[in-house]
């Protein structure tokens, strides 16, 4: 393909079409993401939406990839939006798919599973049978994965059923792996060993070596609760085996625990010390690895000191001897006292370090302890507040039609503002301040979509970081304004525009401003007493800040406040 783009003359369109399929299947990351993003603009140049469309489920699948979550719920947005307005409900599918994956890898299982739910209820009404019959057992895995064994028993069933008619191999290993791996949480160790011995025997024609790997780990334990030994340390072998093969690093912590365990609890202690070393290696690799940097940080400081001591105390002893060989005259006893004052002083060192050491490894164990709480800490804060915009969402449903509606819409917006704060935080490790950039562009992009704008806004937010005190009214009082102008400023407007500008103008005062081209702020908010209008300047007093507004074609909300 790279050839044909080289030396063929195309069109735009053919052209933007080969670099989307070329940057599908380069392996090369950084490449096929510069690819993509070509396709996109020669897309845009022609006014072709479907291929811009395209162009950026493969920006989207990309920048995941690379890490960049935010950078990619955008374009699959962007994405979404192009085929909503197309009335592609197929392709709508398979960016709620998309959208799905994004959040169960992050560890939001409620926003994916509604998701997956919606993709379901699209292909069901299409000619697509393999494609429903995936989304069914991904929504199966979902709930697996979330700790809702029943319900993944029943879509797992469901795409076995599927399948009698399909006669998908994939499906089939993957339907019969997964249901093995509830029925052994579930304890039912006879059908459990029956599915995951077939989803082994399927996946290993096929290839697919990670898969295999995973249900090979699960027979084993299964065959362990049979009290199958001999068969249960052949399956976490193998597995291992293959994990290490292909160099699956999470395989690897995960069997080597496993292993550990095992031999353990048959006394084969060198073993399993052995096994418990390897998944100590991984599971550093993998998941502390700034703690690592930190500790051989501490250790080879400790050495160092070590050392310094220790050339220190040679350099004394050196000194000593020529001392010792000037003054020989003075006797065998002035020697023999000097040699215990030496020791002593050296003793008192070594103690010293022994100390110091002690000491570093106990700060750094406890700055592990830190890390990991507040990272749980802000999950289950993340977690139960959008248990809570579920809960306002399903509420708001049930009142369609009734004023209160619309109030719980905006409440729920406001928790979301506030639940998308912490899942930050969750990513990003153990620090307590949020990239403004991304969680802006993110909650900015997502109040678009939530009340199906037709237009993009557009952004000009620096690249700084403040602390999540400052991040929660910042957020509800940008979450008002925006709400605020979508719902009310642009009645009978034909081209509606939008500009957020968020900059660090002197010290630590952020100047934040939010325009739009509507109908003016006197029209659109003639009840200053409204609830959002109070809590938009309460917030503003709270950042000690100030707040002006200018209704000139438009309204322009001009906040300056402390953020640093």
């Amino acid at each position: 393909m790279i050839n044909i783009l080289r030396t063929q003359d195309l069109t735009q369109k053919e052209r933007s079409k080969l670099l989307s399929l070329a940057s599908h299947y380069h392996r090369d990351i950084d490449s096929a993401l510069h690819m993509a993003k070509q396709s996109l603009q020669l897309a845009q140049n022609i006014e072709e939406p479907l291929l811009q469309a395209e162009a950026l489920e493969e920006i989207s699948h990309l920048e995941r990839r690379l890490g960049n979550n935010t950078k990619s719920f955008k374009a699959t947005f962007e994405a979404l939006e192009i085929y909503e307005s197309m009335e592609l409900s197929e392709r709508q599918a398979a960016s709620f798919t998309q959208l799905a994956s994004n959040y169960i890898s992050d560890g939001d299982y409620i926003p994916g599973i509604n998701y997956l739910t919606k993709a379901m209820e699209i292909y069901a009404n299409s000619d697509k049978a393999t494609n429903y019959a995936l989304t069914v057992l991904n929504l199966g895995e979902a709930y697996r994965m979330s700790g809702q064994l029943d319900s993944a028993v029943f879509y797992f069933e469901e795409a076995l059923e599927m399948n009698e008619t399909l006669d998908n191999e994939v499906l089939l290993g993957y339907s019969k792996g997964n249901l093995g791996m509830v029925q052994s949480a579930q304890n039912k160790i006879g059908l459990a060993q029956n599915n995951l011995t077939e989803a082994v025997g399927v996946l290993k024609k096929l290839g697919d070596s990670y898969s295999t790997s995973v249900y090979l780990a699960e027979l084993g334990k299964v065959h362990e609760l049979n009290r199958e030994y001999g068969l249960a340390e052949e399956n976490f072998l193998e597995a291992l085996e293959i994990a290490q093969k292909e160099g699956f690093k999470e395989q690897i912590r995960d069997i080597g625990i496993l292993l550990s365990k095992f031999y353990e609890d048959r006394s084969q202690y060198r073993k399993a010390l052995q096994f418990e070393r390897m998944y100590s290696i991984y599971q550093d690799s993998l998941v502390n690895k700034k703690n690592i940097q930190d500790i051989e940080r501490i250790k080879a400081s400790y050495e160092i000191d070590k050392r310094e001591s220790e050339i220190g105390l040679l350099n004394k002893i050196n000194e000593t001897q020529k001392y010792v060989l000037y003054l020989v005259m003075l006797g065998f006893v002035s020697l023999l006292i000097f040699a215990y004052i030496l020791r002593r002083g050296y003793r008192r060192i070594k103690r010293a370090n022994a100390v110091l050491a002690e000491q570093r490894d106990l700060i750094a164990k406890k700055e592990r302890e830190k890390a990991l709480l507040l990272r749980e800490l802000n999950h289950r804060i993340k977690n139960n507040l959008q248990m809570i915009s579920s809960l306002l969402s399903l509420q708001g449903h049930q009142l369609e039609g009734h004023p209160a509606q619309e109030a719980l819409l905006e409440g729920k917006l406001r928790v979301e503002a506030l639940s998308l704060v912490h899942r930050k935080l969750y990513q990003d490790g153990v620090d307590t301040r949020i990239k403004v950039k991304e969680y802006m562009e993110e909650l900015i992009y997502g109040l678009f979509h939530g009340y199906g704008a037709t237009f993009k806004p557009r952004l000009d937010i620096s690249d700084i970081n403040i602390t999540i005190d400052k991040a929660i009214p910042l957020a509800l009082i940008i979450n008002e304004v925006i709400v605020n102008a979508l719902k009310y400023a642009y009645v009978n407007i034909d081209k509606p525009t939008m500009k957020v500008v968020l900059k660090r103008t002197r010290g630590d005062v952020v100047n934040v401003q939010v325009g739009d081209n509507g109908i003016g702020y006197a029209s659109k908010c003639a009840n200053e007493n409204s609830f959002g209008i109070k809590l938009i300047h309460s917030l503003v007093e709270q950042l000690e800040g100030s707040l002006s507004i200018k209704a000139e074609k438009g309204t322009c909300w001009n906040i300056s406040m402390r953020l640093l």
